[in-house]
């Protein structure tokens, strides 16, 4: 309401009391909080950081003009983020990193382990590494698309891996053929290249990956 005073104006607002309306208010905001906290607490619940667990196995199988051989590492590094449904199975992988230190890698041999080592460059290329690019999951399937980098040369690569819960963690298995050329990597020779090896090798791993 406004009244003339003097040479000025002066208003009076005349505030009506609305119980009703502010009760509304008041629970329309306490729901917005709530809804805020449940979905951060559910987004932090379902998405968790994983980390390697107990002892990783990696092998590298090939062939030669003489025998078969094996080269295994029990040393890895990993980081994930992993997401979990209701039942605490794996619903999604939304990323994940493995290297594996390439000297690592033994055969029992020494000569032969020098010319992997050689073949594989590792005086400039330490490691061994692949990073996901998207994962397909179906129950405990899992296509994973990722890259690859071997002797510092890195290709897609698509692996088809097996992830179950168990005691430790979520365990993850799987194997991949490659051809060394393929990475341009040499196929060693031994014996002033009297024994060489075959161009194809298998990858086989078995890591299991924990949020503890």
């Amino acid at each position: 309401m406004w009244q003339l005073v003097g040479p000025t104006y002066s208003c009076t607002v005349k505030q009506e009391e609305n119980p009703e309306a502010m009760k509304t208010i008041i629970k329309k905001t306490r729901f917005a909080i709530l809804f805020v906290l449940v979905f951060f607490h559910t987004a932090l619940w379902a998405q968790q950081s994983y980390k390697l667990s107990g002892t990783p196995n990696i092998t590298i199988a090939g062939t030669s003009t003489m025998h078969d051989w094996t080269m295994t590492s029990k040393q890895a590094t990993s980081q994930a983020q992993f997401e979990m449904d209701a039942a605490g199975q794996l619903s999604k992988v939304n990323s994940i990193v493995v290297t594996i230190p390439a000297e690592s890698l033994k055969s029992g041999k020494g000569a032969m382990d020098k010319n992997a080592y050689n073949a594989l460059k590792t005086d400039m290329n330490k490691d061994i590494k692949f990073q996901l690019t998207s994962a397909t999951v179906n129950g405990s399937n899992i296509v994973a698309q990722g890259t690859l980098t071997i002797a510092g040369s890195s290709k897609p690569t698509e692996l088809t891996v097996t992830g179950k819960p168990d005691a430790n963690g979520i365990r993850f298995q799987g194997s991949k053929k490659i051809k060394m050329t393929e990475f341009n990597v040499e196929p060693p020779s031994f014996m002033f290249g009297s024994v060489k090896t075959g161009d194809e090798i298998t990858i086989t791993f078995d890591i299991t990956l924990s949020n503890k």
